[in-house]
């Protein structure tokens, strides 16, 4: 987690007592495409406001990409700076900019066909020459986002508010595929850099941005 965000969620935690005695505070409970988590939002003046968040989930599922089939773990992770702009002073529709950690991370172990074979660039190995076949995916460390959204932290007598959000961190994901026993077959490492490249373009054509879809409620101070 950056060294910002981190500062900055600590800074608002331990501010939570005070928040709780102030109007224009929430906390808020999201389920997202980043996963399940909650938030701490404040309405800094009547156009704009400030939120820090937190959210996971994880699965795992089996997985095909370019010839390979993976035993695949993916793993939601996302801490959230971001600030609101709200066009009606204490309006609910906001549009918003800020900071998202990497989305997304999923690790993988590839899985030999029936014949017992990968086929890696479009060359035939036996699961012995390959060895341990893994491949992983992420996201920038940090990446900026850009959305728009209903709900805000602003007190109007209702304790409780729906929220929504729909926004994208910016930035295409980067592949990674490693064979152990790329180190004794000169053939089988470059066929595992070519690979490596196929698939980053593949994802990279239909994967230019992470897109963040939230629901949630929120609780009013």
């Amino acid at each position: 987690m950056p060294r910002v965000l981190r500062f900055g969620l600590v800074v608002l935690l331990l501010d939570c007592p005070a928040l709780a005695g102030q109007d224009n505070a929430a906390v808020d409970l999201r389920a997202a495409t980043t996963g399940v988590g909650v938030e701490l939002a404040k309405l800094l003046s009547g156009h704009f406001g400030a939120r820090l968040g937190a959210s996971y989930y994880s699965w795992s599922t089996n997985k095909s990409q370019s010839d390979i089939s993976y035993d695949a773990s993916l793993k939601l992770h996302t801490f959230t700076a971001l600030f609101d702009l709200f066009p009606g002073r204490r309006g609910s529709f906001h549009l918003t900019t800020g900071l998202v950690t990497n989305p997304l991370t999923i690790s993988a172990t590839g899985i030999p066909s029936a014949s017992d074979t990968f086929k890696i660039n479009g060359t035939k190995y036996s699961a012995s020459q390959v060895g341990t076949l893994t491949a992983a995916g992420k996201f920038h460390g940090v990446s900026p986002y850009l959305g728009f959204g209903w709900g805000t932290a602003a007190n109007d007598h209702k304790a409780l508010k729906f929220l929504f959000d729909l926004g994208a961190a910016l930035g295409k994901p980067s592949i990674t595929l490693n064979a152990t026993g790329a180190d004794s077959i000169p053939q089988l490492a470059a066929d595992i850099q070519a690979q490596q490249a196929k698939t980053q373009h593949d994802v990279r054509k239909f994967l230019k941005a992470y897109p963040i879809l939230a629901f949630g409620l929120g609780y009013r101070f």
